[in-house]
C-alpha cells in the first residue's frame, strides 16, 4: 500500500523542532494537512514555512498552535483549532515530550518527576482523551512517541524510562481499550538521536560517534528521519491490522552492550 495521506489530517505535537518536526515535514511531503503545534510560535513558522515549500506552496494545509500540552486548555485549544481549520481528525502523533539527566532515586526532586511524568505520560493521556471523539468518527490512529529505553537500564536515569515504560503501556490497554471504534494505538520507540531533547546531557558528537560504533548497523547515523518514515508507516494504511506494538528505531543498538554502569557506593 502507498503511505500516501492526500485527504488525511494529522495533528503533531512538539513539532517546532527534533522528531516532530520531521514527521510534519514527512506528512507535508505525502500529501496530509497538518497541525504543527509547540511551545515556541517563532520556531513553528519556519516548520511550516518548509512544510509549505515542500507541498508546492499549499499554505492552507497547515496551521500552527502555540501551547504547553501540560495545560488542559492549550490540549482542548490543539483539537479545536484543527477541528475548526480542517473539520476532521485522522492521525494523532503524540511526540512532545521532555528529558531531564538527573533522574536517579538519589537526586531527583518531586519537581524534576512531575515534570517527566507530567508531559510524558498525563500530557500524552489527556489530549488523547480530548481528541477522541474525532478520531472514533475517523476512524483514525494514534501514535506516542517512546523510546527504546522503555525496556531497558540506563544508568544513571530512572524517571525517564519509566514514564516512557507507562507509555508502552498506555498504548497497549488503549488498543484494547479504542480497537472496537476502528482506532489503532502504536509507539514508535527510537534510540539516541541528535535532536533539542538531549541539549541537557553532555551528548555531544564524540558522544554520538561512540554510540554509533556500537551499533549492529555499521556505518549509519541514527536521524530524526529514520524515525519520521516510522511514524507514518504506523499510521498508514499498510499497518492497518497493527495496533498495541512498539517499532524500536534504533539500528539494533537495543542488543548491542550497555548503557551505563550503576555508580559505585561513597565510601562511608
Amino acid at each position: 500500500m502507498s503511505l500516501n495521506f492526500d485527504g488525511k489530517v494529522a495533528l503533531v505535537t512538539g513539532s517546532s523542532s527534533g522528531l516532530g518536526e520531521a514527521i510534519a515535514l514527512l506528512f507535508a511531503a505525502r500529501g496530509a494537512r497538518v497541525t504543527l503545534c509547540g511551545r515556541d510560535a517563532e520556531r513553528l513558522l519556519k516548520v511550516v514555512d518548509s512544510a509549505t515549500e515542500i507541498s508546492g506552496g499549499h499554505r492552507e494545509r497547515f496551521i500552527s498552535v502555540t501551547g504547553d500540552v501540560n495545560e488542559a486548555a492549550a490540549r482542548k485549544k490543539i483539537v479545536e483549532e484543527t477541528i475548526k481549520a480542517f473539520g476532521q481528525l485522522d492521525i494523532l502523533v503524540a511526540n512532545a515530550g521532555v528529558s531531564i539527566p538527573n533522574g536517579t532515586l538519589t537526586d531527583a526532586t518531586p519537581e524534576i518527576y512531575d515534570q517527566l511524568m507530567n508531559t510524558n505520560v498525563k500530557a500524552v493521556f489527556f489530549l488523547i482523551q480530548e481528541a477522541l471523539p474525532f478520531l472514533e468518527k475517523s476512524r483514525g490512529n494514534i501514535v506516542c512517541m517512546s523510546s527504546m529505553l522503555s525496556s531497558l537500564v540506563a544508568v544513571p536515569s530512572c524517571i525517564y524510562p519509566m514514564s516512557k515504560a507507562a507509555v508502552d503501556h498506555l498504548a497497549r490497554c488503549l488498543a484494547v481499550e479504542l480497537g472496537p471504534k476502528g482506532i489503532r494505538v502504536n509507539t514508535v520507540n527510537p534510540s539516541f538521536i541528535p535532536t533539542r531533547i538531549r541539549r541537557s546531557y553532555d551528548h555531544n558528537d564524540a558522544w554520538f560517534e561512540k554510540e554509533k560504533a556500537i551499533l549492529p548497523l555499521q556505518g549509519l547515523d541514527a536521524t530524526a528521519q529514520h524515525v519520521a518514515e516510522a511514524v507514518l508507516f504506523l499510521a498508514s494504511d499498510a499497518s492497518g491490522f497493527t495496533t498495541g506494538q512498539h517499532l524500536k528505531i534504533d539500528g539494533g543498538r537495543s542488543y548491542a552492550g550497555p548503557f551505563g554502569s550503576p555508580p559505585k557506593p561513597k565510601d562511608n
